[in-house]
């Protein structure tokens, strides 16, 4: 399978995941169906930019997951109606009801145990959905790659306890109160006017003043809900950065805990490459240099050197164009190298079909990725 831009779709292409809008509504198309122009017109109106094919260029791609459908599914529901329920206690003045953060606590639990299993995989967020859908669908992206990157950082350079001692166990049960955390982030958007949320232009400073209290918003909406300090700190810090310019304390490097530093990197990629009502999503791995480029600035350094080793910034289906011309699809990610990976080609530089060939770029030292090409083979779809 291959990404491909809904604008770059052929009549008769063949879906290869299901189409969702958001991740808690049913598929706008299913896996096997062909392409039609009205199907199109349906995906552009949705807000849909990028959607699976399955053809033969792409024969034998599988895109990387870090969830199983069903996990994604709960824990989609489970964002969801926490959402609701903190609208709820916000309105009446009571406390986010304990069923909720109950709920919130088992499907981080359940993301734990997938993650813990296939430690050793890259990463990389596949959910495509509108802008429209944005807040359900960076919940999950974030507590998801949150979790996974979080594992990695406390596996390789453990964790501080109350005594500033540097511990390396018990890391999967610390990882449930960060996973709650995660999903209820931004719950202090719920707070902010929707027109401000929504706005497609540029923010006022009093825009932009509402947008930074969403971070003690949320502290706010969770203060009587029977969560650990843990999961507020995540709530309240998730937007400090390492060298003392974000908010809202204004903390710096180790002052900030440990979790909301984690969060910060994965709410920031998950962000800039999604598409937005004031901007099209920024290509994956112009997010993830964004990320790598800004260590020991915005983010802590620590975190920054587990993700740059961990996140493909070229996840398999993604569609490249070579330093020699070429172009090819992504089809691998080597553990040891994610920035290196391994591309079918199948057109030569003048975009003429060529037979494919595999190249490894972690052989290859002298050849780079220069660009992503959503487009790329179709030509050769079938």
């Amino acid at each position: 399978m291959r990404r491909v831009a809904v604008d770059q779709l052929r009549a008769g292409d063949r879906i290869g995941r299901d189409v969702h809008a958001r991740p808690d509504l049913p598929a706008l198309l299913r896996v096997g169906v062909r392409v039609s122009d009205s199907f199109r017109q349906s995906l552009a109106r949705a807000g849909v930019m990028e959607v699976w094919i399955d053809d033969v260029v792409s024969q034998g791609i599988e895109p990387l997951e870090l969830l199983s459908p069903e996990t994604k599914s709960r824990t989609s529901a489970a964002i969801r109606d926490a959402f609701h329920d903190a609208a709820a206690a916000l309105a009446s003045g009571q406390p986010l009801p304990a069923r909720t953060v109950r709920e919130m606590a088992t499907v981080a639990e359940l993301i734990v145990k997938e993650i813990a299993g296939n430690v050793h995989a890259a990463l990389a967020l596949n959910d495509l959905a509108s802008a429209d859908g944005y807040t359900m669908k960076h919940s999950l992206a974030v507590t998801t790659l949150g979790l996974a990157l979080g594992l990695r950082v406390m596996q390789r350079y453990g964790w501080v306890d109350a005594t500033g001692r540097r511990r390396f166990d018990s890391v999967e049960d610390r990882l449930l109160p960060f996973g709650v955390g995660l999903l209820l982030h931004d719950v202090g958007k719920l707070a902010v006017p929707g027109e401000i949320l929504q706005k497609p232009g540029k923010l006022t400073d009093e825009e932009w003043a509402a947008i930074k209290t969403h971070p003690m918003e949320g502290v706010r909406i969770l203060q009587h809900a029977e969560i650990s300090p843990l999961t507020r700190a995540v709530v309240r810090s998730h937007h400090e950065r390492w060298d003392g310019a974000g908010y809202p304390e204004r903390k710096t490097g180790a002052e900030i805990h440990q979790f909301p530093r984690i969060a910060a990197v994965v709410d920031v990629f998950d962000a800039l490459t999604s598409d937005r009502h004031y901007r099209r999503a920024w290509p994956m791995h112009q997010g993830w240099q964004f990320i790598v480029d800004r260590a020991s600035q915005d983010f802590d350094p620590e975190v920054v050197a587990v993700f740059e080793k961990s996140v493909a910034p070229y996840p398999p289906g993604t569609g490249v164009i070579l330093s020699d011309g070429y172009r090819g699809i992504v089809k691998e990610i080597p553990k040891d190298a994610v920035a290196r990976p391994i591309v079918r080609v199948v057109a030569d530089p003048s975009g003429a079909e060529i037979p494919f060939r595999e190249v490894e770029l972690v052989r290859e030292p002298g050849l780079t990725i220069v660009s992503t090409d959503m487009g790329i083979g179709l030509e050769r779809a079938g």
